[in-house]
């Protein structure tokens, strides 16, 4: 195992590594790209090369040149033995048994009748006001 120096701390790293583990130097000078114009843009994403290849084999497809095509390999899972007690059935009263019944058609009910008292006496306003229209202007 052969170790090497790094130029910021002094310390001892073995040569397989990227990093010096105690400052974080890279001994590898990575290569540089510039942004595309596409990347530069908002709720864009990136795929590296192996992200991407994976979504096309996950699809099937298979873009690269002279790459065996691998078959799927579907494993049929059998079903778990239902071993959990079956839940506690609770009694259902019937509508017409319960004493206010529901809450909803209660108050359908009660906008139903607000209107139409309220449509009977804008008519009999609107009577009233053409019987005596004369005698009060």
């Amino acid at each position: 195992m052969a170790l090497k120096q790094c130029g910021k701390c002094s310390e001892m790293v073995e040569e397989a590594k990227a990093f010096c583990p105690g400052c974080g130097n890279a001994f590898v000078e990575e290569a540089r790209r510039e942004e595309s114009k596409f990347e530069k843009m908002d709720n864009t994403v990136q795929l590296g090369q192996t992200m991407y290849n994976q979504m096309l084999s996950d699809m099937g497809l298979n873009i690269s040149k002279g790459a065996p095509v691998r078959e799927k390999r579907i494993e049929i899972i059998e079903p778990v033995a239902a071993t959990a007690p079956a839940p506690k059935k609770t009694p259902v009263q019937p509508p017409s048994s319960r004493a206010g019944g529901s809450s909803k058609t209660m108050w359908l009910i009660l906008g139903a009748a607000v209107l139409l008292l309220g449509f009977i006496a804008l008519l009999a306003a609107a009577v009233l006001l053409y019987l005596f229209w004369p005698r009060i202007v």
